[in-house]
């Protein structure tokens, strides 16, 4: 059997739990993977491999230098190198060819690897907690303006789980940071669960409620926990004991990243990516600052968040429940806001500025926004005047009564035959406006004879469309109900929270039920080409005039829609219709 088979049997075999391990620790796309084979085929490419080998601790490092040279394995350690997909599982553990491959671009393994001292003189551990904190107040604002940022605009998938530059560049400028550390918050709150990809966009996930009604404290938790699940149970004891013993002997913090590099001996080999995303990962949620590790680093290395998040709250600035409202329709807060009064302010305004102090703006669009979730005019109205203390400035109250005057005037709904949208409108000046806005042209926007205009693209995409150039559009069902932007773009597949398996993984099961039972001719001929192409039997069922047959076969190639293939047990070559084929179970 090839080892690609071998590997899509194991993967068959392996419990929702250690296949959920695997693909964390493994870092695999698994959002275009359509069956086990596809699966297997993105843990067995070289660079997954490399990647993977250079991601071993110590001690699982050293067992796959011997595995691979014959030596008589460490049960234990060999079985958490199966459970990686590096090497067979029992009895042998032999290493898979690819791993053997791989293994030659790493330099040779010494027996014994020395964890050295950064000879810089580490900072005060205050110090670096205070850095550390300040870095995950930063991470944390990030990750809530993507949710709101995703909230508002429809954001498109470019190439396998990528975001587009201009979509980079616009929320990177938002942030005030660079390009490179808005792709690290979208990475992060991917791997997090907070957003996913559908539909070929990026969205929220069911996850993202949880975290705007979460603490500081519980964001952090569900951060240090996604990095310490890419980290490994493994990595974690290896990293642990060496930090435990370094700072013994020093009483003072020593550097996560070198150590990080020193737990993985394999770490300077060809690739390392896994540990230059631990080390800048670690960075970005405040497990360190500038390579120095917090107070608060070994304790999510013991999966002890609740003593981590006790430490973590002590360096997050203090909230404050107050804000200045200004007449030129900003609202300043002079310091962070509680989580509950941030998540309701944000329904309904903007911001233009985060940071310990923040700038929000209201607009008519975020006056609707606000509107379209539930919000009543009055509950806007007296939820800043308690946060401000007094009176709101005229402009602002005008701005109100506009809004509401003009909330509903402009109606985005599907057409009931499903094949286009429709926008309608009382006020025909302002459909002409739309019609004729340059902006919009690429819709491809027809006028109607009833005065509305009409779109082939989705609502969803129309509606967010509008918003982008400045038009104040709300969204309605076949009975004219508004439908809320907060359910909208939420998805029906909940993120794993360790209850139950991931989407994913849900998938893949479904899948190859599929395959063994009543697979669609695509099925087929998949399970057909990877058996030639694997050299592999497989178990043919076709039907004739007497009922199904069962031959099995190794298939040589298709041409003129028959397969032929070998017939070991009867000795012959045999053809086959492949419109007979109505099942192909690989040996």
């Amino acid at each position: 059997m090839s080892e690609l088979l071998l590997v899509a049997s194991a993967l068959r075999r392996m419990s929702d739990e250690k296949l959920q391990t695997l693909i964390t620790q493994r870092m695999v796309n698994s959002n275009g993977l359509v069956d086990f084979f596809d699966l297997a085929e993105a843990l067995t490419k070289p660079a997954s491999i490399s990647s993977a080998i250079a991601g071993l601790p110590l001690s699982q490092a050293a067992e796959l230098r011997s595995l691979a040279v014959g030596n008589k394995p460490n049960a234990k350690i060999a079985v958490e190198l199966a459970n990686q997909m590096l090497v067979r599982g029992q009895p042998d553990f032999k290493p898979f060819e690819s791993t053997i491959e791989a293994l030659a671009d790493f330099a040779k393994l010494e027996t014994i690897v020395a964890v050295e001292l950064n000879d810089q003189l580490a900072p005060e551990q205050d110090q670096i907690d205070r850095d550390c904190g300040i870095e995950i107040f930063e991470t944390l604002q990030a990750v809530t303006e993507l949710i709101f940022d995703l909230e508002h605009r429809y954001v498109r998938e470019v190439g396998k789980r990528n975001v587009g530059l201009p979509d980079i560049k616009r929320f990177a400028t938002h942030l005030r940071k660079t390009n490179e550390y808005a792709k690290q918050i979208y990475e992060l709150a991917h791997l997090a669960q907070v957003i996913t990809l559908a539909d070929g966009r990026w969205q929220l996930s069911s996850k993202s409620k949880d975290w705007l009604n979460w603490s500081p404290g519980e964001r952090f938790v569900l951060l240090a926990q996604t990095w310490r699940e890419i980290l490994g149970d493994a990595s974690a004891k290896e990293l642990q004991s060496a930090l435990g013993a370094i700072s013994s002997k020093t009483g003072k913090s020593t550097s996560l990243a070198d150590n990080l590099t020193k737990t993985y001996p394999f770490a300077d080999g060809s690739v390392s990516s896994k540990i230059t995303k631990l080390e800048a990962l670690a960075e970005l949620i405040g497990l360190s600052a500038q390579g120095w590790m917090s107070s608060w680093a070994p304790k999510v290395l013991k999966c002890d968040y609740e003593s981590a998040s006790k430490l973590v709250k002590l360096n997050l600035p203090e909230p404050q429940d107050k804000i200045i409202c200004q007449a030129d329709l900003t609202l300043i807060a002079p310091g962070p806001l509680p989580t509950q009064v941030e998540i309701m302010l944000r329904r309904f305004a903007d911001t233009e500025q985060i940071g310990m102090a923040s700038t929000y703006r209201l607009s008519a669009l975020s006056i609707s926004h606000g509107l379209e979730t539930g919000l009543k005019l009055g509950e806007i109205r007296d939820l800043l005047v308690k946060l401000s203390g007094n009176t709101i400035p005229q402009p602002i109250e005008y701005l109100l009564n506009e809004a509401k005057a003009r909330f509903g005037r402009l109606q985005i709904m599907a057409a009931e035959s499903n094949e286009r949208t429709i926008i309608q409108s009382n006020d025909k000046v302002l459909l002409a406006e739309i019609l004729n806005e340059t902006k919009l042209k690429p819709f491809g926007l027809t006028q109607l004879e009833d005065g509305q205009l009409a779109s082939r693209f989705e609502p969803e995409v129309l509606y967010f469309g509008l918003r982008e150039v400045g038009f104040v559009a709300i969204r309605v069902d076949e009975r004219g109900n508004v439908i809320s932007p907060l359910e909208a773009t939420k998805q029906t597949v909940d993120a794993d929270q360790g209850k139950n398996p991931a989407a994913d993984i849900a998938r893949l099961r479904q899948q190859d039920a599929k395959l063994g039972d009543t697979p669609d001719d695509d099925d087929l001929q998949r399970q057909i080409q990877l058996a030639i192409k694997n050299k592999a039997r497989a178990k043919f069922t076709v039907t004739s005039s007497t009922g199904e047959i069962e031959f099995l076969l190794e298939p040589i190639g298709i041409a003129n829609g028959r397969l032929r293939a070998k017939d070991r047990k009867a000795d012959i070559e045999r053809t086959l219709p492949i419109t007979s084929i109505i099942r192909v179970v690989l040996d």
